[in-house]
């Protein structure tokens, strides 16, 4: 399937990867033993898709007892969804005094794998009510200009959590593959509304790559070579560097629409914001074309990425 655009089946896209979720989980219980079930109407959400990978890591580890309290609470969740038909972005703080404490620890916990040392700060309900309404201003805007990517995040996104910041790094914005359904914003109050389209494109991005990540490598060089990367200061694999090109390519056409048709006060913005990740896409493109060895699956994903970038021409080439 060609997802380079955001105008493709989305739905179907994230049907096929929640079905495959929810098998992965009934094979978990059967295998358990419990007595559990998950409901027909299966609707993942992030903290199913949390409990579902901490409770495929509790089994590996012959922990039956972890195991199942994962899976009892992927369970509860899934009943809890049942209902919803439709798909809908909540938007909160993530704060420790009002967040499940599950939900809370899961994060927590899966976060603190990542080997990259970034933390995740935590805000309060009361502190992020401008924030939250500039987020849904975003959003509207991303409606109004770019339908396609609005929908496929409506599709993809449950939850935004608006965090806060910690010492040393922290997250501004992320979402983690395990997470699926999850983004992180960081709630300043100088982010503009063009910042948080931005970002939220980005984020929703890697949840579309990480569907195919996670039936293909995408690409076969050595997790432990990296490359140094046009915009970042550390050194990345070239998974990560391949990410960052579907990434861009995603912002770009979507920035491309704002600069056609918006017409306001964030118009000098948006462009600017074009010509940086344009400049970010062709450097990119450069690595991967010279250092990546991909997949079958990831040389038509080039392919499809340079095709939809054929639209895109960038402030600076009108």
């Amino acid at each position: 399937m060609k997802i380079a655009k955001a105008n493709y089946e989305y739905s179907k896209f994230r049907k096929k990867f929640q079905n495959n979720i929810k098998k992965s989980l009934i094979y978990l219980i059967e295998c358990s033993e419990s007595e559990l079930s998950i409901p027909e109407n299966f609707q993942l959400r992030w903290n199913i898709c949390g409990a579902y990978y901490l409770a495929v890591c509790a089994a590996e580890k012959d922990n039956r007892e972890l195991c199942i309290n994962y899976l009892k609470y992927a369970a509860k969740v899934s009943e809890s969804c049942e209902m919803l038909n439709e798909h809908t972005i909540n938007i909160t703080a993530l704060d420790y005094r009002t967040q499940s404490e599950f939900d809370i620890n899961m994060i927590l916990q899966i976060l603190n794998e990542d080997d990259k040392g970034v933390k995740v700060g935590f805000q309060k309900d009361e502190d992020i009510s401008v924030e939250k309404e500039k987020i849904n201003d975003a959003l509207n805007l991303l409606k109004e200009f770019d339908i396609e990517s609005y929908r496929e995040c409506c599709e993809f996104i449950d939850t935004i959590y608006l965090t806060g910041s910690t010492k040393g790094y922290y997250i501004r914005s992320g979402c983690n593959f395990n997470l699926w359904g999850l983004i992180f914003l960081y709630a300043n109050e100088e982010n503009t509304l063009p910042y948080y389209i931005e970002h939220i494109v980005h984020e929703c991005a890697h949840h579309t790559l990480n569907i195919i990540n996670a039936d293909d490598y995408i690409v076969k060089n050595d997790p432990e070579e990296k490359f140094r990367a046009p915009f970042r200061k550390d050194a990345r694999p070239m998974i990560g560097i391949f990410h960052a090109l579907f990434v861009l390519c995603r912002i770009s056409q979507s920035l491309q629409k704002f600069v056609d048709c918006y017409d306001g006060e964030y118009s000098k913005e948006f462009a600017e914001r074009l010509d940086i990740s344009m400049s970010k896409y062709n450097d990119t493109l450069n690595i991967v074309e010279r250092h990546a060895r991909l997949t079958p699956v990831g040389e038509k994903l080039l392919d499809d990425i340079k095709m939809a970038m054929l639209g895109v021409r960038g402030n600076n080439d009108k």
